[in-house]
């Protein structure tokens, strides 16, 4: 008896996938930031496109350095498989 499973990734939806979609912008702008320069992304709205497996996204980000605290929009696209940003905006 042989047994196979797959490694096929889970799909996420709901707070969920909002929680990782932040957490994949966080980890982007982290890696971006110029030293001094703290990013806290505080919200995402988004949208999925199935056919080209991509999330259309919307962050509020908090941009905090020594002598300033803005909040901002950013715009982003993610895969469906959180592996790469490509910012926009």
């Amino acid at each position: 008896m042989v047994l196979v499973t797959g490694c096929k990734p889970k799909i996420l939806s709901g707070a969920k996938l909002e929680a990782k979609l932040k957490e994949t912008m966080q980890d982007y702008l982290g890696k971006q930031a110029r030293p001094g320069v703290v990013f806290t992304v505080k919200d995402v709205s988004f949208y999925g496109e199935k056919k080209e497996r991509i999330y259309r996204c919307v962050f509020h980000v908090n941009m905090h350095t020594g002598k300033k605290d803005t909040l901002g929009v950013m715009t982003a696209i993610i895969p469906n498989d959180f592996s790469k940003v490509d910012r926009r905006q």
